[in-house]
């Protein structure tokens, strides 16, 4: 007699129940995700992914290093705050940021205003691990990519902690994180419609 193995039931793939309100806007440390969950985020969602980095490269006719060599941060913050600001403010999109994009107050208070803001957070030893693959991050040039990443992380993480959703982006597959996103998504939108269907209500009836 045959053995019949039980089959596992996978589980359905979340699908965004309500529609966006605003931009995407993912926040975290480099080598979080935000690129590759992004893209894979805006394709589930049907919307564009757009990098802020790689807008500021266009605008500015440099690379992120080049810019940090020549010019320093503060001017790379100031082009940065321009395009981030002027990305949101159009057509929704997935907005993947840069590592120190809501570390800036005026930055921060953009992203707050205008999208919804999800913090891709991971460990320290995963981002390690995922930055030493591209010799491509100005900020570690300056010294131990390990360390320089465990200084960001305790200064940067309670910032990030502000967004409005959070979600694990560790070892595994990227499509699950965005199956999380989607469903946080999903709770965050649905606390936002009861909300303003409160506030409306609370609206005095004009006579």
């Amino acid at each position: 007699m045959k053995r019949f193995r039980k089959k596992t039931r996978k589980k359905p793939v979340p699908r965004l129940r309500y529609p966006l309100t605003r931009s995407i806007a993912l926040v975290g440390l480099m080598g979080a995700g935000k690129t590759t969950v992004g893209m894979r985020l805006a394709r589930r969602l049907g919307i564009p992914f757009m990098d802020s980095d790689a807008e500021i490269e266009v605008a500015a006719g440099h690379s992120v290093s080049e810019i940090f060599e020549k010019y320093g941060e503060q001017d790379f913050r100031d082009g940065e705050r321009k395009v981030i600001n002027r990305l949101i403010t159009g057509p929704h999109i997935v907005l993947g940021t840069g590592g120190g994009a809501f570390m800036d107050a005026d930055t921060r208070r953009t992203l707050k205003d205008k999208a919804i803001t999800v913090w891709l957070r991971a460990d320290v030893e995963l981002l390690v691990e995922r930055t030493s693959r591209r010799d491509t991050r100005p900020l570690l040039k300056q010294g131990d990519p390990r360390q320089i990443l465990r200084d960001l992380a305790a200064k940067r993480y309670p910032v990030y902690a502000e967004a409005d959703i959070c979600v694990e982006s560790g070892a595994g597959a990227h499509e699950e994180v965005v199956n999380n996103i989607i469903r946080k998504l999903n709770h965050y939108l649905a606390e936002e419609r009861i909300k303003n269907k409160g506030t409306r209500n609370e609206q005095p009836a004009s006579r």
